[in-house]
């Protein structure tokens, strides 16, 4: 329990004058690059302070100059800034619209350009779609999270097929990563964190340029069957399935 009442003090000592930092470099510049290493700084702060051993693996397979829509598996609050932490790009994710309306840490996540979504209202939604879009264009990679919330269990649940959508969309390569470890640090539900390893394991990138929405059930299996690949330790085919 001492754990969790050292989290929630660091989640707000380091979220507040981060987010305050975020937000006033945004209003300037949306993508401004001192934005990034202001973010690695807040997730590294929740990651440290969970006990969390922190590995990135596959590394090697992203190139830095290269944008993505990176598809992976979700358990658990801390999933995001694992993911921060371990992957060297310009990130954004799709966030629930709740998390906007927080004072100060919502007001920035806008500034900087994360994509709000309401999945119980389509408009909106499509909305969404269109602006993740844009912030694609201005140089930010994606993460989509296709289950639409965190697993209660290890099994992966159903892909939704919106993230792929959005990679043909965009014609950006889909990026697989296996988060493996963070079901056992705070699951849905769990009252106290425990601290452990966790280890984010990057795929092979799916090319999606040329190809159209008749792929998107295709691409869909390709990357689970990569996660799934990834977290029980197999390393991905080459080049895709």
């Amino acid at each position: 329990m001492l754990r969790t009442v050292w989290v929630a003090l660091v989640a707000i000592v380091v979220t507040i004058p981060v987010s305050t930092a975020v937000m006033l470099v945004a209003m300037v510049k949306s993508n401004a690059r001192i934005i990034e290493p202001l973010i690695r700084l807040w997730a590294w702060s929740l990651v440290k302070a969970a006990g969390i051993e922190l590995r990135a693996e596959g590394l090697e397979r992203l190139d830095r100059k290269q944008r993505y829509v990176l598809i992976g598996n979700h358990h658990s609050y801390f999933d995001i800034p694992c993911v921060f932490a371990a992957i060297p790009q310009p990130i954004r994710f799709m966030a629930k619209v709740s998390l906007f309306k927080i004072p100060i840490f919502g007001w920035s996540i806008a500034r900087a350009g994360f994509i709000p979504i309401d999945r119980k209202n389509r408009r909106t939604a499509v909305k969404s779609f269109d602006l993740a879009v844009q912030r694609i264009r201005k140089g930010n990679s994606v993460v989509v999270f296709p289950e639409e919330g965190r697993s209660r269990e290890r099994a992966m649940r159903p892909f939704q097929r919106g993230g792929f959508l959005l990679a043909l969309r965009s014609e950006l390569p889909i990026l697989p990563v296996a988060i493996d470890g963070t079901f056992d640090i705070f699951p849905v539900g769990a009252k106290r964190i425990t601290p452990g390893p966790v280890t984010i394991r990057v795929g092979t990138p799916i090319p999606t340029a040329g190809l159209t929405v008749r792929d998107k059930d295709r691409l869909l299996e390709e990357s689970r069957e990569q996660i799934l690949r990834l977290l029980s330790g197999e390393q991905p085919v080459p080049g895709g399935m």
